[in-house]
């Protein structure tokens, strides 16, 4: 994973955007209808298979696909919640409105964006 900022300025590409700061998180979470966060760590193996899964699923949907690395933004991970990973929230008016643990399916994380 890469350190590009969740401004939106440098999208890896397939279109995740690394989360540089707690305060770019919560400015992207607030700033959007809706956001897609994918609470990973680079050693883990499921985690390697949701990458792929997101980033196809970033070029079909109207929103951004945030990647919060949870050893370097442990506080993000902790003030969420999160304790398994792969971890897919999606956020809709800056609240959370759907979790999914595990590697989940582009299918399952599209249909909660409706």
């Amino acid at each position: 994973m890469s350190s590009d900022s969740a401004s939106g300025d440098d999208a890896r590409v397939g279109g995740i955007i690394d989360v540089d700061s707690a305060a770019s998180f919560n400015e992207a979470v607030a700033e959007n209808d809706q956001v897609i966060v994918d609470y990973f760590a680079d050693w883990c193996g499921p985690c390697k298979q949701q990458t792929p899964i997101l980033e196809e699923l970033s070029g079909t949907i109207d929103a951004p696909v945030l990647g919060v690395d949870i050893d370097e933004f442990n506080g993000l991970a902790a003030e969420a919640g999160v304790r398994s990973i792969p971890t897919v929230a999606i956020y809709r008016g800056g609240e959370e409105i759907e979790r999914f643990v595990g590697v989940t399916s582009a299918d399952k994380i599209r249909a909660a964006l409706k």
